[in-house]
This record gives C-alpha cells, structure tokens and sequence, in this order.
C-alpha cells in the first residue's frame, strides 16, 4: 500500500487497534515530550485496561461460583443406577470444570491487583460514601446536625454583634452631636463676650 507524501504516517494503536497519526516534525526535545505524554497516556490506558480485566474477571469469578452453587443445587443424589451415577458424575466433572476456572482466575486477579495499586499509589482515595450520603443518614448524621448547630449559633451570634455595634454608633453619634453643640455654645459665647 503506497502512502501520498501529504499524509502523515500512521501506527496501529496498542489498545484501540485503530490507526493513529505519528507526527514526524520536530527535533529531539518534541520526540521526548511526546513520549514522556505517550507515556503518561499509556500509563493510564494500561490501568484502565487493568481494571476493566480485573472486573471482568470478577465477573467471571462471581458467575462461574452461582453456577457450582446451582450444580450443587440441583445435584441429585447417586441413588444406585446407572443413569443417577452417570449423571452425578456429569455434574461432579462441571462443578470440578467450574472449580479449577475460578482458580486460574485468581493468580492474574491477584497480579492485576497489585499493578494496579502500584500505579495509583500516589493518588488520594476518598470513599464515595463520605461525598455523596444516603437519604436516610443525612438526617441523622450528628455532623450536620453539630454544622447546622454552630451555624445558627454563629448567625445568631453575628447579629447580636451587629445589633450592638449599630447601638454603639448610635450612641457615639449622639455624644459627638451633643459636643459640637456644647462647641457652639462656648464659641458663641465667647464671640459675644468679645464684643
């Protein structure tokens, strides 16, 4: 397949399998802060794709466990015959088939886990039930009630502060008028004594 010059080469994605742009402009520096970025992303697809294979295979863990308790469930008992032992034994060779999955499933869950909390180690962790409270515990949680508390404390106790300090102006206001007329007076008296 013969490429124009006015297009840009292109690679196949390691995720996606797509074909994506390489960009072929720029020197040294550009090529490193492409792959230091490239690197980054790469970094954070690989942890979403390693959580999206830990989940599936929990999914997986979790469905083949409901299907050897449903074996086991149904499973009748051998009662001597031929058909009961050939079916007893069908289902022994499920639930054992089912049983070994769910043990190879562990090994890459438990590698899974740990690249994953390798790659996030410095990240915060903050439990989503500690943001978003359920209906009935928000009521009835104490710190909104000790929050709600402090807060009419607090209003309650702004607006007797402002309260006072309007009666304190009030009142320095009327002193203040009180002596510049008492000022008026002995300037007034002072100007007729002179004459």
């Amino acid at each position: 397949m013969a490429m124009s010059s006015s297009s840009p080469a292109m690679i196949r994605g390691s995720y996606t399998g797509q074909m994506v742009p390489v960009s072929q402009s720029g020197g040294q520096g550009s090529q490193q802060g492409v792959e230091s970025s490239q690197t980054q992303t790469h970094t954070q697809k690989s942890t979403a794709f390693l959580c999206k294979a830990g989940c599936e295979a929990v999914q997986d863990i979790v469905m083949r466990t409901c299907e050897v308790f449903s074996h086991l469930r149904n499973m009748p008992l051998p009662n001597g015959t031929s058909q009961g032992t050939q079916l007893s034994n069908e289902k022994k060779i499920r639930i054992q088939e089912n049983l070994n999955a769910i043990q190879r499933h562990f090994k890459p869950l438990r590698a899974i886990y740990t690249r994953v909390n390798d790659d996030c180690a410095g990240m915060e962790y903050t439990h989503i039930e500690s943001l978003i409270p359920y209906k009935d515990e928000a009521d009835n949680r104490p710190d909104y009630k000790k929050i709600g508390e402090n807060y009419r404390h607090l209003v309650e106790e702004s607006r007797e502060l402002k309260e006072q300090l309007y009666l304190k102006a009030r009142y320095m206001k009327e002193i203040i008028d009180q002596l510049r007329k008492i000022i008026w007076e002995v300037n007034t008296m002072l100007a007729m004594s002179n004459m």
